[in-house]
């Protein structure tokens, strides 16, 4: 008699099992930032270095993470679990920023590696405090950043400048919060290349 319990029972559960084995985990989305060209006309490098190297770039542990970080309120973040970068975020912040400020200093060599300058290079250090997104989509980029002149140059170190940037939401869905923040890193090379003019 127990056997025909025990029977019934697995016969019940049966169905659960297969339920729950045809349930799948949903694909990852993999996002990157991407290279936003100038508002207006690039300005000529002026009294900018001919050859800059991006040196360190640091990001707070908090969105240094495969996924994307979206700011619930003053205390809270969360993770988008399946909404994630395609490369650590320094890396595609790197890359991004590079090419941003080789669209804005047209004549310039930008260097993405600081490893790869040679004499006459100079190095631009950035700290970023915050860059995410609220639950609205509208993204705060919070950087510090210290440019150190060409070796020999005779020129100072310059800075540290901090920058604050806000992009209005284009959307609260991650796609739309990764082009903003693509636009947030435009507006700060924006900022850096008009800080190097001067």
């Amino acid at each position: 008699m127990k056997w025909v319990r025990g029977l019934r029972t697995a016969a019940l559960a049966m169905p659960l099992l297969v339920l729950a084995a045809c349930q799948s985990t949903p694909d990852s989305r993999l996002y990157t930032l991407a290279v936003v060209p100038p508002a207006g006309a690039a300005q000529p490098a002026g009294a900018a270095p001919r050859t800059l190297a991006l040196g360190s770039l640091d990001l707070p542990m908090l969105i240094d993470r495969p996924q994307i970080v979206r700011r619930i309120d003053g205390n809270r973040v969360e993770t988008l679990e399946f909404d994630r970068w395609a490369e650590p975020l320094a890396d595609g912040l790197r890359s991004t920023l590079a090419g941003d400020l080789a669209a804005r200093l047209p004549g310039a060599t930008i260097l993405p590696v600081a490893g790869s300058a040679g004499e006459g290079t100079a190095v631009l250090a950035v700290t970023v405090l915050r860059f995410d997104a609220d639950a609205t989509g509208r993204v705060v980029l919070d950087a510090q950043w210290t440019l150190s002149p060409a070796g020999g140059s005779g020129g100072r170190k310059s800075g540290p400048t901090r920058e604050t940037v806000e992009v209005p939401a284009a959307g609260a869905g991650p796609d739309a919060q990764v082009r903003t923040m693509s636009q947030a890193v435009g507006v700060l090379a924006d900022r850096i290349a008009a800080g190097m003019r001067r």
